[in-house]
């Protein structure tokens, strides 16, 4: 079963008004760019700079020179402990400061308790299944890991904690309110490129993502056999901002990369032990700056086997592995679901409980009636309602329509007067016929 529903053309004229007039975000670095490029024994580990989750080992992270120079960075990972490091120099235009870290294996378990400010967010725990925050985790390996905490209309909150070995810690997500949002969309060539968003997975290209805070955030580009890229966007109230990227290929050949796929999609990876992402449906999770050698390959999802293989890599080299994975015992009569929105990032309720934001796969969803939101600022609320059979795969693909609220009032009055001019012409070229 597949619940579709494509853009009409008014929706495509209300996008427009929603979001403002198009702007197109500069390809170039500017010339008072430098980066650092952060990597990690082993990689794949998740970094903090300076508060903002930017993604995972090896990322390149651009910083203005002349701009401030104290810079604190944090790399961890699940079942490690956390390597901070700070810095007080940028590098030079167009100089690359390598930042390296070695990671302490941590053996033991604690505690987490994740509430979040307001209350109630979705809370997820190494991009796990999500939580109705306050929430506490026992038993989960001491280290660093990654939490973050959604909820519609406001911004969503990341951070890295410390667990302790036999201990236990709190940690409060804040949330700041969206009053101007904006949107980016992303084209590369060739496409087909992960794209992610201040270190979160917001689709492939060509996407858009909408429900982003005005001001500047990290975007970063994914694709097997090229090489990452990375910007800074400033995002406009009410405005999209295009990206058309054309990706290089890559010229040092010293790491490879691995491509994953698994059906159902929605799978978590691991590679040594360490998430890298999500699968997706139709497109492969790309994942870039694998050291040469054998690595453990494992992919969880909720009521299935983990799926676990070892994959050789050689630099410059593209392993894949496609996975079909095996359900566990689970009640009888439960069907996977898969959701997806354009812009991304929408709240999903699935029979008014918030279960996650767009994309997101659902692997186990009792069969029978089920009902369905979908909620983004900005735009207006989708609900329907669906029979689940057992066994069955349902995807629900949805074109969300802007809220007429959110339409700035002079370029509405431009498009309005545009439209009325149209019906205006037609109307005299059939008078004349």
């Amino acid at each position: 079963m597949r619940i579709h529903t494509p853009f009409p053309i008014l929706a495509v004229i209300f996008l427009v008004l929603a979001i403002g007039l198009p702007v197109h975000a500069s390809q170039s670095v500017a010339g008072d760019t430098g980066f650092f490029l952060i990597e990690s024994n082993p990689s794949g580990a998740p970094v903090i700079f300076d508060g903002l989750f930017i993604g995972v080992t090896p990322v390149t992270y651009p910083v203005v020179s002349s701009g401030a120079p104290q810079h604190t960075i944090t790399v961890s990972a699940n079942g490690y402990y956390p390597h901070t490091a700070q810095y007080t120099a940028n590098p030079k235009p167009g100089e690359r400061i390598k930042v390296f870290a070695e990671l302490e294996p941590s053996q033991s378990t604690g505690t987490l308790t994740v509430t979040s400010s307001p209350g109630g967010a979705l809370v997820t725990l190494d991009s796990g299944k999500g939580q109705q925050a306050p929430w506490i985790y026992k038993d989960i390996q001491s280290g660093g890991h990654l939490v973050q905490a959604f909820l519609s209309g406001y911004s969503p909150s990341v951070s890295i904690v410390n667990i302790p070995p036999g201990g236990s810690i709190t940690v409060d997500l804040v949330l700041k309110p969206l009053s101007e949002v904006g949107t980016i969309q992303v084209k590369s060539s060739p496409g087909g490129a992960d794209v992610y968003v201040d270190g979160i997975y917001k689709g492939s290209t060509a996407t858009t993502v909408g429900n982003l805070a005005a001001g500047t955030h990290f975007a970063l580009l994914k694709k097997v056999g090229y090489e990452d890229w990375s910007g800074l966007v400033t995002i406009r109230p009410n405005q999209v901002v295009v990206l058309d990227i054309p990706l290089e290929l890559q010229k040092e050949m010293t790491t490879g990369f691995i491509n994953v796929d698994s059906t159902p999609a929605g799978a978590s990876v691991l590679v040594d032990g360490i998430f890298q992402g999500i699968t997706q449906a139709g497109n492969p999770l790309d994942l870039t700056g694998i050291s040469p050698g054998e690595h453990s390959i494992t992919l969880k999802l909720q009521n299935y086997q983990d799926y676990v293989t070892r994959v050789p890599v050689q630099a410059g080299k593209t392993a894949s592995v496609r996975a079909t994975l095996s359900p566990m015992q689970t009640p009888a009569g439960s069907g996977t679901v898969q959701i997806s929105s354009e812009p991304s990032g929408a709240n999903i309720f699935i029979d008014n409980s918030c279960v996650g934001i767009t994309p997101l796969t659902i692997p186990s969803l009792p069969e029978g009636p089920h009902t369905i939101v979908l909620r983004l600022y900005g735009y207006q609320d989708y609900s329907s309602s669906f029979n689940l059979s057992a066994g069955q795969t349902a995807q629900v693909q949805v074109g969300l329509t802007p809220s007429m609220a959110f339409v700035p009032f002079p370029v509405w009055a431009c498009v309005a007067a545009f439209i009325a001019a149209g019906f205006f012409m037609v109307a005299r070229r059939e008078g004349r016929e």
